[in-house]
């Protein structure tokens, strides 16, 4: 695509959108469905693509984990060639990350058989390199991971480029200060060793959420696009691709446009002092209402605080399944409301369970530990919960 050299230069940026892989055991979906979510994440690619063809994006941006090199297949290969080379003439610039990363059987290494669009460039080093796009007076400077990726700070140093009006970065790396407990750490940097490179804007890849990086003037210098489609509870809420624009003096702008088609929505309930299945089904509702969740959404409902072991839950599946794409429903968090006083005198009806708790609460009162004393809590919870006939379900594992 010829660039008049008269900004603003306009890219679209995407990543992680890790295809091939399907939901997250959290949300519990069953094998249809997942198959139906690994769709949804080739649609996502679809849409991010169809951005960048009708706002007549001079560059596309790729800053890794487009797939996992351990769910590869030869399909997904070939919807990946035959999606960007119908971008042509728009140059890609793909940064591999931890995820897809160049290893042997990598359709990524230049000894592969695969032949890549001549419009997409993969950055194939460990060390950054660049590659100028003379038409648009720019040029883009990226690095790839090497098998579960690089964790050295590279960009402590000044990485080197090929002077241009336009510098861009891109790469995929774990900004400190904001990093998921669940992320690996590679190529850490801070926002000052961003700034301190001088680049007009860093197309970043690995978080999973739409973020940006300003300077101390406030002008944006970086940006994460998140992932493209919703697998986990980390995951929750729309996923977009970024419309960006680079106009005269440098200024970055940016616009997150929508491209997943299903969203992860994930509530808390909290159900203390209700008494029946009736009033729990209220709150749950009134919640729902207010998330503003889809029939096409996933949807995750957390309950939350005390309720008495009497009030059953029964319904909730029946009363909700079928509004929603799918619907998981966790108690994880729920405590049951037991009199425990109550439960210490023996009982000719329950003598087992008035044991049961006068042992555990021995075992609670001989300990200050408390990761003992929560575990304890937890072994009463449970063996009543067992005593009762009720399902167990983990405590606290959302």
């Amino acid at each position: 695509m010829h660039y008049s050299r008269h900004p603003p230069m306009r890219f679209v940026q995407f990543s992680d959108c890790h295809l091939g892989s399907a939901g997250s055991s959290s949300l519990a979906l069953p094998d249809e469905k997942n198959a139906i979510l690994r769709d949804d994440i080739r649609d996502s690619v679809k849409a991010a693509c169809r951005i960048a063809k009708e706002n007549m994006a001079h560059l596309v941006l790729i800053p890794g984990d487009v797939f996992d090199f351990e769910l590869l297949k030869p399909e997904i290969t070939s919807f990946l060639i035959d999606l960007l080379e119908s971008l042509a003439p728009t140059p890609v610039f793909i940064a591999p990350g931890n995820h897809d990363g160049l290893r042997p059987g990598s359709p990524y290494m230049p000894a592969s058989d695969i032949s890549w669009p001549n419009n997409v460039h993969i950055f194939t080093t460990q060390n950054f390199e660049s590659v100028a796009v003379r038409e648009l007076d720019c040029t883009i400077t990226g690095v790839a991971h090497v098998h579960r990726g690089i964790t050295d700070r590279l960009l402590s140093e000044r990485i080197s480029r090929a002077d241009a009006p336009i510098n861009l970065l891109i790469f995929h790396g774990s900004r400190e200060g904001f990093r998921p407990s669940d992320k690996e750490y590679v190529i850490p940097f801070s926002d000052q060793e961003l700034a301190n490179q001088g680049f007009t804007y860093a197309a970043i890849g690995h978080y999973h959420s739409f973020s940006t990086i300003t300077n101390r003037d406030g002008q944006i210098i970086g940006a994460y696009s998140g992932c493209t489609q919703g697998r986990g509870l980390d995951e929750t809420g729309d996923k977009i691709a970024i419309l960006g624009e680079i106009n005269s003096s440098g200024s970055v702008s940016l616009k997150p446009i929508v491209i997943c088609r299903r969203r992860i929505i994930s509530v808390d309930v909290d159900v203390t002092g209700a008494k029946s299945d009736e009033s729990v089904l209220q709150r749950v509702a009134q919640r729902l209402d207010k998330s503003e969740a889809r029939e096409e959404d996933i949807v995750c409902i957390s309950l939350i605080g005390t309720l008495s072991p009497l009030v059953e839950l029964s319904a909730i599946d029946r009363e909700f399944s079928s509004r929603y794409f799918h619907v998981r429903i966790s108690r994880s968090r729920l405590t049951p409301d037991y009199d425990i006083e109550a439960l210490l005198v023996d009982s000719a009806a329950a003598p087992l369970r008035s044991a049961f708790v006068r042992k555990m609460l021995e075992r609670k009162n001989s300990t200050s530990d408390p990761e003992e004393l929560a575990t304890i809590d937890d072994a009463i919870y449970y063996g009543l919960s067992a005593l009762d006939g009720r399902p167990l379900e983990p405590r606290d594992v959302d």
